[in-house]
């Protein structure tokens, strides 16, 4: 379990828990009590829209406090290395992309878990895996780095890429349903009507459930617009079997579709179980490509 201490990625996570507890306060009680009280209706909105917001909570914590494949710094390791074109490999994170493939340390080892396609981060130096790269914000490198999200105050990597998914579902599934609850609500005739009682104190709870109703609904859109777009990229990355560190220091040149299926490479991200497993915000299992190694005894001075 791990805990970022970044200021921006702790608000934007108070931020988070806050729409999804404001939403459902709004929900429960300015639309589904003055709506459904008097119908079973009522507990099958609240059951469901809890339990959506629920799985969105549980997929945060996992996304947030789960390892993204933080690769672990050793600078001991078998075998040698040799340099290419004389430069080390200058590494950056999701604010700054570029990394030179032309002008990187190469691994050249005797191992099997070493090949020429280990590079070495000359921020952490210490050897890394292909497609592993640093994160300034984290200061270390993590697998198949696709970016750093403040929302969930961590990267988005090889082992967390998953809740990352699912927590764009299912604030999406969230902010959906709110807006129809707020649609149904606002076209049926509910006991707050203006037309059930003339007094003063219901015409006020009337315009506060207005306000409410309101503001709900244009932070739903928002957030749904967001995570719908951040999803739709995160989808593309995947089936590109391409991050999005690495479509950048692509720069135009031609793209190679990948010889792996949609189905295989999004099962790579979200597990190797049943469909049904990967919509919920459990762990999935590991293999062996998911253990990382290091022989010690040998220094390497960088």
């Amino acid at each position: 379990m791990i805990f970022r201490r970044d200021p921006c990625g702790i608000l934007c996570t108070l931020m988070a828990y806050g729409c999804m507890i404001y939403a459902d306060f709004v929900v429960i009680n300015w639309i589904i009590i003055p709506t459904y009280s008097q119908s079973l209706w009522g507990v099958v909105h609240t059951v469901i829209f809890n339990t959506v917001l629920l799985f969105a909570l549980i997929a945060h914590v996992r996304a947030m406090c789960s390892d993204p494949g933080i690769v672990p710094i050793n600078r001991t390791l078998k075998g040698g290395w040799r340099r290419v074109n004389g430069a080390y490999d200058d590494v950056m994170t999701d604010t700054d992309y570029e990394e030179s493939g032309s002008e990187r340390e190469t691994m050249i080892g005797s191992d099997d878990y070493v090949g020429e396609d280990w590079s070495i981060c000359i921020r952490c130096e210490s050897y890394r895996p292909p497609r592993a790269h640093h994160c300034r914000i984290c200061k270390c490198c993590v697998r198949k780095m696709d970016h750093h999200c403040p929302w969930v105050n961590n990267c988005v990597g090889e082992f967390n890429q998953k809740y990352f998914l699912l927590f764009l579902l299912y604030v999406g599934l969230s902010a959906t349903y709110a807006l129809g609850l707020v649609i149904a609500a606002w076209l049926s005739h509910d006991k707050f009507s203006p037309n059930s009682s003339n007094t003063l104190y219901v015409q006020k709870v009337e315009h506060a459930k207005v306000l409410h109703t309101i503001f709900l609904s244009i932070v739903s859109a928002l957030f749904g617009l967001f995570v719908l777009a951040v999803a739709i990229d995160q989808l593309q990355a995947i089936f590109n079997d391409e991050t999005a560190i690495e479509s950048l220091q692509r720069r135009g040149a031609k793209y190679r579709k990948p010889l792996r299926s949609k189905r295989a490479l999004l099962a790579e991200v979200c597990g190797g179980g049943s469909i049904v497993s990967w919509f919920l915000p459990c762990s999935s299992l590991t293999s062996e490509r998911d253990i990382v190694t290091f022989a010690q005894q040998t220094r390497l001075d960088v």
